[in-house]
């Protein structure tokens, strides 16, 4: 089956400089165009199947669960605004990534050192009940193995029962049997992990997002016009599922349900934005981002703007400099982060990340 989607939109930003050491965006003028003149077709490796019997609802602790067909806080199951969609499932049926041999996701993690990330995590002791960014796309050149990373995670729990949520994008050939950059999530309780809807969990709901789907156009470095995927995760505060949501209207389109999380039933204790790579032993490490550093500025590196979270009375805010660190180690060569604070209208909180990798990480 085909779906051809716009998901994101065009963020044309007029300024040509940022500056590290000052921390500003030069030459405030901002807007935003819908990327329609840029979609081009993209095939999906996906089957429409019938709501109720998606693999989700096989879960033991899903046994007399009530799908929730949209979160209380969007009231509504579609915004208004679809994405150029031209295909989509029917009425009653949801897209699934389909599932192959080569879609098993043994032999990801590993506590060898060619695992790196960089990341702006909250210090504040308080409940997160979600986090909100727009961030770029970028195709990257991956093999075997290799996964690189991008976006937000909220955790909550002890080290050693860890209750997790990654969003954001991923290129993972050994998952998706390519090299292209897709929607992404990873999820982790009860000592296992899981990507996407690989195992029972994750609830779909909407007729044509969904996750391992291919994002498509992507950035190119050099040009300031940028993509931008407008991602959310957010717990409803009426069930404490956790959805996910996309573009600016937050059209929602599934959920993990609160009885996975233990610890993140009453919300988050730390959520974190930035990107993150694995490689096997004896592999050069892999690019993050757009493959290039964060001293190399917008027009090359990745980014994140409108960097929010959702607080504890459900209300999505700024992030504020003086609850935020850089977490970042190793040789910052191959990766590294700047936060830049607040760039002012339509950029608001934003950092650069990422990096080239290579054979010294």
């Amino acid at each position: 089956m085909r779906l051809f989607v716009a998901l994101v939109l065009s963020f044309f930003v007029a300024f040509d400089n940022v500056d590290a050491k000052t921390k500003t965006l030069t030459n405030e003028t901002h807007y935003f165009v819908t990327s329609d003149n840029m979609m081009r077709h993209v095939d999906f490796d996906f089957d429409c199947i019938d709501i109720y019997k998606q693999p989700s609802l096989k879960h033991r602790l899903l046994k007399n669960h009530k799908i929730q067909l949209y979160p209380t806080f969007t009231r509504s199951k579609k915004s208004s605004y679809v994405g150029n969609i031209i295909e989509e499932c029917s009425i009653g049926k949801v897209p699934f990534y389909k599932k192959t041999k080569r879609h098993r996701n043994e032999g990801f993690r590993s506590n060898s050192l060619d695992y790196h990330s960089v990341t702006l995590d909250t210090t504040e002791a308080m409940t997160f009940h979600g986090a909100h960014a727009l961030m770029g796309i970028y195709d990257l050149q991956l093999k075997g193995k290799q996964y690189s990373l991008s976006g937000i995670w909220i955790e909550s729990g002890p080290p050693s029962n860890l209750n997790s949520i990654f969003f954001g994008t991923g290129v993972m050939p050994y998952l998706y049997g390519d090299s292209q950059v897709h929607l992404t999530a990873r999820w982790t309780a009860g000592g296992s992990e899981c990507y996407n809807s690989h195992c029972p969990g994750f609830v779909q709901v909407h007729s044509s997002l969904y996750l391992g789907m291919v994002l498509s156009p992507v950035d190119i470095i050099g040009k300031f016009e940028k993509e931008v995927l407008v991602m959310t995760i957010k717990q409803d505060k009426s069930t404490g599922h956790w959805w996910l949501c996309l573009h600016y209207q937050q059209e929602c389109f599934g959920y993990w349900p609160k009885e996975f999380f233990p610890h993140l039933s009453s919300g988050a204790s730390v959520i974190k934005y930035g990107g993150e790579t694995y490689t096997p032993p004896g592999m050069v490490s892999p690019p993050m981002g757009s493959g290039r550093l964060p001293q190399e500025k917008f027009k090359n590196s990745s980014f994140m703007k409108n960097i929010e979270i959702i607080n504890l009375e459900y209300n999505e805010i700024d992030i504020q400099p003086k609850n935020m660190k850089v977490n970042k180690g190793g040789n910052l060569n191959c990766y590294d982060l700047i936060y830049l604070g607040d760039q002012g209208a339509f950029v608001h909180q934003a950092l650069l990340f990422g990096g080239p990798g290579g054979k010294s990480c």
